[in-house]
Parts: C-alpha cells; structure tokens; sequence
C-alpha cells in the first residue's frame, strides 16, 4: 500500500495575541485541513486543532499549556473506511529575541503526552518532545505574522497492552512552511 501523505493546505496560526511583553498572556493556535484523492479515487483526510496558552514572565521568556485534537481518515474505493483519532496535552516553553521593532525570532519546545484510537479500536500512547524555530514580523498594534519552517521532534508510542513500543525521530528544516497570526493580551495593573 502506498505511504499516506497528507498536505497541509491550510496552517493558520489562530492566536490571538503580538510582540513578547513581561506579564502579557500568550494565547495561540494552530488548524490544519488536508486533503487529497489519488489516482484510484482513494480519498484521504486531516485535520486537526491545536491551542495553547501562556504566561510571558520575561520580555523573553513565556511558559504554559497545550494541547490538541486530530483526525485522519482514509475512504478507499475497496474496502472499508478507515479513521483514527488523536489528543495531546502538554506544557511549552517559548524565548524571543527581538530584532528591532519589527522583526523578532523564537523558538518553542513542547513536551506532550500523546495518544490516539483507530477504527478498529486499537489504542495507542505515548509522548514527544517537539522544538519549533519562527520569524516573526509584527505588523501593527501587537498583532505580528508568524513563519515557521521545520523543526525537530522525537516520539515515543505503545500499543495499549503490548510490551514493546516504537520510537522516531525527525528533523525536517525546510520541509515545511507554516503562517500563522498572534497577539499577547497585556494584563491591566
């Protein structure tokens, strides 16, 4: 059977918060949707939704939680439907490092706990660690653009009762764009 790709065709950072102020809260987001149909009209589908929120403690440094839900699914023309469902809940740390006033770079670490079912019941869990380099351009009264491109990551997983698991790792620099949008809330004092 041919390996599953699933593109990304729409990667929008749905954060609604900017520039990295001390005691600013930083809420963010990601939402992935793909599709694709192939040759033999074997269809496939993703999608996924993954937000966080953070404290920004320093003018670099912001730490807090996050989390997300996914799904794939993958109709063949022969056959039966298949659909499996994931979760993750975890912490991040983010640093910034600004560049003047329009220009600022970050990376960001998460350490999640996964797990995920398919369709057949069989349930898997794990975690992974995942470290994330930006640029980040802001663009007007704390709202900045967000572009990343690759990262990082190292997985653990094990079938619910099995004794032995799988691990991976991946390093994917230029492999990937992501765009996205944010905006830190200030707190009032």
């Amino acid at each position: 059977m041919k390996k599953m790709f699933f593109s990304v065709l729409l990667m929008t950072g749905i954060a609604l918060a900017s520039q990295a102020q001390k005691g600013s809260v930083l809420v963010y987001g990601n939402l992935n949707i793909g599709t694709e149909k192939d040759a033999s009209d074997n269809k496939y589908s993703s999608f996924s939704i993954n937000p966080g929120v953070g404290y920004q403690f320093t003018n670099n440094w912001t730490v807090g939680i996050t989390g997300g839900y996914g799904t794939t699914k993958y109709d063949p023309v022969i056959g039966a439907e298949q659909k499996t469902n994931q979760f993750a809940a975890g912490v991040f740390g983010r640093y910034t490092h600004s560049l003047g006033s329009i220009f600022s770079l970050f990376g960001q670490a998460d350490v999640l706990y996964r797990g995920r079912e398919n369709s057949a019941g069989t349930k898997y869990n794990g975690f992974g660690v995942t470290i994330t380099p930006a640029v980040q351009l802001n663009v007007s009264n704390g709202f900045a653009l967000n572009f990343g491109f690759g990262g990082i990551n190292f997985n653990t997983e094990k079938m619910k009762g099995a004794n032995d698991g799988s691990s991976s790792f991946g390093l994917n620099f230029g492999e990937q764009f992501n765009i996205g949008i944010s905006k830190n809330f200030l707190r009032k004092k």
